[in-house]
């Protein structure tokens, strides 16, 4: 094949591919351009005429301030390729999303060229851009809302309004109020085991076992966040506040919910923390919640599957 056909069919292949091609003189002062494709010159609006003699940073206008920049910098300075994601601009000034590959070419031992392919990734990058975005406020909108999906229960953001609102009746009114908080124990071998839908199901389970405990309509059950459920109640009925956080946990395990990796017990157990009292304006409302958080880790300290009653707050 001779050099002539080799060249005519190179230059028919990059005439021919989507993405945009230049090539730079890697031995003349300041690396110009020698060639762009005709994808390059459709991806940035310039003629290969304003393309050719220049050096392709100019592309990036008044945008240097870009880690992309820095990378090509370092990059040549070693005569080593390298693939980046940055801002250029057309001749019309709109950005646009350039994923960059550089290489060098050699001759006789030394770089001669540069050759870059460049492709416009905007409409990906934009895309990705809108998902972020749907998915914030997707979790926005779930964190707002009354109930959890998952479990059935109440979710954290109607708990902690709820509870400031009983809290200042229990203030006005001199009642008293009842605060639990639960986890379950030793989650992360039966997730391991089980998988993420395996262990929804347990905590939707969990959850409606614990929600049984609490028969009154005034009462409330929340997840409070991941793995842990956070109740109350203006009294409790069924006894002393102990009992009934004890009788909760034996709850759970009476579901009989399937551990094989449980240190403790053949079920899913939960341990649990307690604080039965009358709020008076001397209390915190986030201390006591603090203070019943750090029962709750003694409680797994301890071993799991029992309640500590908090006695901080009566």
């Amino acid at each position: 094949m001779t050099r002539r056909l080799k060249n005519s069919l190179l230059e028919a292949a990059l005439h021919g591919i989507r993405d945009g091609v230049i090539v730079a003189n890697a031995r003349a002062r300041d690396m110009p351009i020698v060639y762009v494709n005709p994808a390059f010159e459709q991806m940035t609006g310039y003629t290969e005429a304003e393309l050719v003699g220049r050096n392709f940073r100019f592309l990036q206008g008044d945008d240097r301030r870009q880690r992309a920049v820095s990378e090509i910098r370092e990059a040549i300075a070693e005569g080593r390729g390298c693939e980046v994601l940055l801002r250029n601009y057309r001749k019309d000034g709109s950005m646009f999303w350039n994923q960059l590959r550089l290489q060098p070419f050699e001759e006789k031992g030394r770089i001669s060229w540069w050759i870059g392919t460049a492709t416009d990734v905007g409409a990906l990058h934009d895309l990705k851009d809108k998902l972020r975005n749907r998915q914030r406020a997707l979790a926005e909108a779930r964190a707002s809302a009354p109930d959890d999906r998952l479990t059935g229960l109440r979710s954290r953001v109607f708990f902690d309004e709820a509870l400031k609102r009983e809290w200042s009746l229990c203030l006005r009114e001199s009642r008293s109020l009842d605060l639990f908080l639960y986890a379950i124990d030793h989650v992360e071998p039966y997730l391991d085991t089980f998988g993420r839908r395996a262990t929804d199901v347990c905590l939707r389970q969990v959850a409606s076992g614990i929600r049984g405990a609490f028969r009154r309509s005034s009462d409330v059950c929340a997840r409070f966040d991941d793995w842990r459920i956070a109740c109350f109640a203006s009294r409790v009925d069924g006894g002393p506040v102990d009992e009934f956080a004890a009788g909760v946990c034996e709850r759970v395990k009476a579901l009989c919910i399937h551990h094989p990796h449980s240190p403790i017990s053949r079920f899913i157990t939960v341990s649990g923390a307690a604080v039965s009292l009358s709020p008076d304006a001397s209390m915190s409302l986030t201390e006591v919640l603090a203070s019943l958080e750090e029962s709750l880790e003694q409680a797994v300290i301890d071993g799991g599957d029992r309640a500590i009653v908090d006695a901080g707050g009566s």
